[in-house]
């Protein structure tokens, strides 16, 4: 294994310390490995699937056949 060494402020340092007691992790390693397994499995994951989604969802639209914006509009 690799060490590294991290400088934080205080309010980091805290907020890690927040995240290890409210996740019940045994020590700042195991944190920050949380954060980043959370970070891959979540937040870089689900924004691929909701930009594949959108885009798939944008090629069944046929834009030709939609009313025009004042058409939409009109109840408003």
């Amino acid at each position: 294994m690799k060490n590294i060494l991290l400088r934080v402020k205080n309010k980091v340092l805290f907020e890690l310390e927040t995240i290890q007691e409210l996740e019940g992790l045994k020590s700042r390693t195991s944190t920050i490995t949380y954060l980043i397994k959370y970070y891959f499995l979540t937040k870089k994951h689900s924004f691929d699937d909701k930009a594949d989604l959108f885009e798939k969802v944008l090629k069944k639209i046929d834009f030709d056949s939609l009313p025009s914006l004042e058409e939409q509009l009109k109840d408003i």
